[in-house]
């Protein structure tokens, strides 16, 4: 039997579904109608469902295939991975559902992608299969959704105009959000609550993550100087900002890990930041350390998973966000490269060269997610001889070397420079 291009499993999840959605569009470009595909996951019954759904829409779904995959069965697991050439993981949380499915895609010689922003899942798939992987020529990309492929290709961007490899690059987040969501009544909530159980589990990983970390690789790739520190809040362009909380600059760190050892290439030291309304300030910060140290708890995790509108004010849902509300939010990253001359001791004197860019869209939870993850998986079908022949690779070191941003480009991820 003839493999498929992709497979999505997971696909009648809230994210999955976004994910088919897009596929079922871009199928109907012609760069792309010779691309086989197929759904799976538990519920064959919701498969179809989903399928009719799709047709109602006027979208072909005839040559679509449907596979039940119960992740659980080991035998229906393998069955799946061994149906494709990549497979595309959209189940969650990943820190309890992605070891087997990384695992069987080794074993069937299946490359993969997930959307994986769950740091310590991620840090432990490379730390147990990159060997295994890489001996079986089998691409493993974590992170293939917001995290981390708009931070990933924003940098291969701003390398490209930069024509050199910068010292530092700033990387700030801004998300605009719908002042209807500030309210967050009905459908006006942010986020569907599969995200918020997958961060409930990074809050529980999160101390054995960073003891691993500091095992791996005890040594920092980059020493930071003195004069590029930041305090927790800083000031920059007139707003407060303060660390971004996802995994970009973890990954973005791997990847430079990785170039460097494999390609001698100078790392870069990659920082990232990210603002919110100001009130967010007081709705966010102070609940999540709270919710960091009793998280420790199991039956304080167990209230988070089973309440999740309540422990986040609204703002996450079992219903997800409207539509409407998921269009009308927005997201930007604005990153600045710096270099300065190699004998430069003190980085408080200008470089020697600064570029800035910036990458936007729309909708950064699940039409971004859902384009960003599709593109990834078509750059390895279209794209494998420019990319490392296996391992566990971070988007920023798999795709370097490939036509990533300009199909990003093509899909509604905006790429431009601001100042040179």
């Amino acid at each position: 039997m003839e493999k498929l291009d992709l497979l999505v499993l997971g696909a009648t999840g809230f994210t999955g579904n976004s994910t088919v959605k897009f596929l079922t569009e871009l199928s109907e470009e012609p760069e792309y109608q010779n691309v086989t595909w197929g759904i799976a996951g538990r519920s064959e019954k919701k498969l179809q469902i989903l399928l009719k759904e799709l047709s109602e829409l006027k979208i072909k779904t005839s040559s679509v295939v449907i596979i039940k995959c119960d992740i659980n069965n080991e035998t229906e697991l393998r069955n799946a991975t061994g149906r494709t050439k990549i497979l595309i993981n959209c189940t969650g949380p990943l820190s309890i559902l992605g070891e087997s499915v990384i695992k069987s895609c080794i074993e069937t010689r299946t490359h993969y992608v997930d959307i994986s922003a769950e740091l310590p899942q991620i840090f432990n798939a490379f730390c147990n299969n990159h060997n295994a992987a890489e001996e079986a020529n089998v691409l493993i990309v974590p992170s293939c959704g917001l995290a981390s492929i708009p931070s990933a290709a924003g940098l291969m961007f701003l390398q490209n105009q930069f024509k050199d490899i910068p010292d530092v690059v700033d990387c700030y987040f801004r998300f605009d959000i719908p002042r209807r969501s500030y309210a967050p009544i009905g459908q006006h909530c942010l986020v569907h609550s599969g995200t918020w159980e997958s961060l409930v589990c990074v809050l529980q990983d999160l101390p054995k993550y960073l003891n691993l970390k500091k095992e791996t690789f005890p040594e920092p790739l980059v020493h930071e100087p003195i004069e590029l520190k930041r305090s927790f809040f800083h000031r920059h362009s007139g707003e407060v900002w303060f660390p971004y909380p996802g995994p970009d600059e973890d990954l973005i760190e791997m990847s430079q890990r990785y170039v460097s050892d494999k390609y001698e290439q100078k790392p870069i030291r990659f920082r990232s930041f990210c603002t919110v309304p100001k009130f967010y300030h007081f709705l966010i910060i102070p609940p999540m350390y709270m919710y960091y140290y009793l998280s420790r708890f199991e039956w304080f995790r167990k209230m988070l998973c089973k309440h999740p509108k309540v422990f986040t004010a609204g703002y996450m849902t079992r219903q997800g966000p409207s539509e409407v509300s998921r269009m009308n939010t927005k997201y930007t990253l604005t990153m600045t490269g710096k270099s300065w001359d190699s004998n430069v001791k003190n980085y408080e004197h200008d470089p020697k060269k600064s570029l800035t860019v910036k990458v936007s869209g729309t909708d950064p939870g699940y039409y971004t997610t859902a384009m960003c993850l599709i593109i990834s998986a078509m750059t390895i079908l279209r794209e494998s001889d420019k990319m490392p022949k296996g391992g566990v690779l971070m988007p920023a070191a798999a795709f370097q070397n490939t036509n990533l941003v300009e199909n990003l480009m093509k899909h509604k991820m905006e790429f431009e420079v601001v100042t040179k």
